[in-house]
């Protein structure tokens, strides 16, 4: 007897579970995907200034949840012959996530040397530019995904997360703007990405990480 209601037991706790897994499977949404991961990987600047491995989670899960573009776009050939990465096309999603890295790597170490507490005051403008892409609050309201506040804009997650967007509306261009640049032939947001001794700064930056990180640029793949 003790043996049929232990029996009983047992079935009817399997037969709650498998309901319970059903259930949940029923909620996941149809157009889910699973993230691509992508290696994690700190970048050593000049000065042995450090973007550090959580930087680089940040950016991965700022291309995922915002569902970026820059996954999608397609960056001008000439640009990419300039970092000498014209291999990019044929890059999977997590090398493309790399990519993306350690091109807004390399445009943080010239705006802000990877100190995210870094404040310049731009009297042109009548307001300070902050962190590491030295951005100001008012993005807020010029861009999606950037919650910045004076007690926010510091915090590299809202930081990076808003430069991550900005990055991408350079890229899908615009009234006058052709799509695609990595280095615009005139200013979008950062200037470090158009004068030509800066980009010449960046370009040799990204180069050098790239050959540690993201050897497929050069190689045959």
């Amino acid at each position: 007897m003790r043996f049929v209601i232990y029996l009983s037991l047992t079935l009817f706790i399997l037969s709650c579970s498998n309901s319970k897994d059903s259930n949940l499977s029923q909620n996941i949404p149809n157009n889910y995907t699973t993230p691509v991961l992508a290696e994690n990987f700190s970048i050593i600047g000049d000065y042995k200034s450090l973007w550090p491995e959580s930087w680089t989670q940040i950016v991965y899960e700022a291309l995922e949840s915002q569902n970026s573009e820059l996954l999608h776009i397609s960056p001008s050939t000439s640009d990419l012959a300039f970092l000498s990465c014209q291999n990019y096309h044929e890059f999977s999603r997590a090398q493309k996530k790399k990519f993306w890295t350690i091109f807004l790597a390399s445009i943080s170490h010239f705006e802000s040397s990877f100190n995210p507490r870094t404040r310049y005051w731009e009297s042109t403008m009548n307001k300070y530019s902050e962190g590491l892409f030295q951005l100001s609050v008012d993005d807020s309201a010029n861009y999606d995904y950037c919650d910045l506040s004076s007690d926010t804009i510091l915090n590299p997650l809202e930081n990076i997360s808003c430069g991550v967007n900005i990055l991408e509306k350079q890229l899908r261009g615009g009234y006058s703007r052709e799509p695609g640049r990595l280095f615009p032939p005139r200013s979008f947001y950062w200037s470090v990405l158009t004068s030509a001794k800066s980009k010449q700064k960046v370009r040799l930056f990204f180069k050098k990480r790239a050959s540690k990180h993201l050897e497929e640029c050069s190689r045959s793949i």
